[in-house]
């Protein structure tokens, strides 16, 4: 069977997306769990994201998978 070499990047692409939405998620738990604002938790959450999809597509990218 044959795969498109952009399919299987778009589907690697996409889950590093999922990957890094469930680093968010924990993230974002675990800083409303220590107490914070809902909006503090949030911003941790969200920079959590962008940090874990940075990371996963600068490797992948490195080692020619993207």
């Amino acid at each position: 069977m044959y795969t498109d070499p952009m399919t299987a990047k778009i589907l690697v692409a996409a889950l590093c997306v999922t990957a890094s939405v469930c680093v968010a998620l924990v993230a974002g738990y675990l800083e409303r769990r220590a107490g914070a604002h809902p909006a503090n938790a949030v911003l941790r959450g969200g920079t959590a994201f962008a940090g874990a999809l940075a990371l996963k597509i600068l490797v992948l990218t490195a080692l020619g998978a993207l």
